[in-house]
């Protein structure tokens, strides 16, 4: 797919962060390619670094958009980095591989539009959040070359979580969980189709049979109590990558649950402070 040359034409109001916490950062909509939009977070003159990271919204394949990593997009900006925050075609219009097609367009657009935005071509880089990781992990493994990925909660083998999600319909969720184990089936049906897509389009199963370019450096974060992703499939993602060659850091935030990461409260603050620092090192 490639990128629409004239969407960077079509912006929005410009918005100040105070009022999300984060002071000196502007934000933008913009239409990027056939009618979707993306939320350019702009960091401040001074601080820009010139690296940008494309911010791939979660919602089990179905849902969400590019508002759901506000908290962390302001973050980044505030650090220099600039932040682009894609809609995509998620299940609710298409099925896979549509939504990780569309990632793999947002980095050439980001590249082609870079210089506008202060962006290095070199320097873009992949965020995601839950789903959205997955589909950033498979872009880059099966359509393009970055430098970084950094992966947040994501299930990683939609058919293993699938089965999983199965297995827990009609049970007793812990309170203070959001666990809504019949709705991640139907999604992952939604989207994938079959079981056979799903494991498919498992990370795992991508990194033995097919890949593109050099491994990415990737950045894996693990909620301690997600009840919406075994623990074990990041642990088998991560032996797998450092087998194919690849640089993997997996990061356990104990006591945490699922989507923390958007949240406002000590953790998830440490959490967007970790990230801010991983995506620096990665991208300068």
């Amino acid at each position: 797919m490639s990128a629409d040359s004239d969407s960077a034409d079509h912006t929005g109001q410009h918005h100040t962060g105070q009022d999300l916490g984060e002071h000196d950062v502007t934000w933008h909509d913009v239409t990027w390619h056939d009618e979707l939009a993306a939320r350019i977070y702009v960091p401040p003159a001074a601080k820009r670094t010139g690296g940008a990271v494309i911010d791939v919204h979660g919602g089990a394949w179905t849902s969400q958009d590019r508002t759901l990593g506000a908290k962390y997009g302001l973050a980044l900006a505030a650090a220099g980095v600039c932040v682009v925050a894609i809609d995509f075609r998620d299940g609710r219009v298409a099925r896979h591989p549509a939504a990780s097609d569309d990632v793999i367009a947002a980095v050439e657009w980001v590249r082609a539009h870079g210089p506008r935005m202060g962006i290095d071509a070199a320097r873009v880089g992949l965020i995601g959040s839950s789903s959205g990781g997955h589909l950033a992990l498979y872009a880059a493994l099966t359509g393009v070359d970055v430098p970084f990925v950094g992966a947040f909660w994501p299930p990683v083998d939609p058919l293993a979580r699938a089965r999983y999600a199965a297995t827990m319909v009609g049970k007793p969720v812990p309170a203070g969980q959001r666990f809504d184990a019949a709705n991640l089936v139907r999604s992952a049906e939604t989207y994938f189709g079959t079981e056979a897509v799903m494991a498919d389009a498992s990370i795992t199963a991508v990194l033995c049979r097919e890949r593109t370019g050099a491994l990415p450096a990737v950045w894996l974060v693990r909620a301690g109590e997600d009840l919406n992703v075994p623990a074990v499939l990041l642990d088998e993602l991560a032996a797998a990558y450092r087998e194919a060659g690849g640089s993997v850091e997996l990061t356990d935030y104990p006591g945490q649950k699922h989507g923390f990461g958007h949240g406002t409260g000590p953790v998830a603050r440490q959490f967007q402070r970790d990230l801010v620092a991983r995506v620096l090192a990665a991208l300068g």
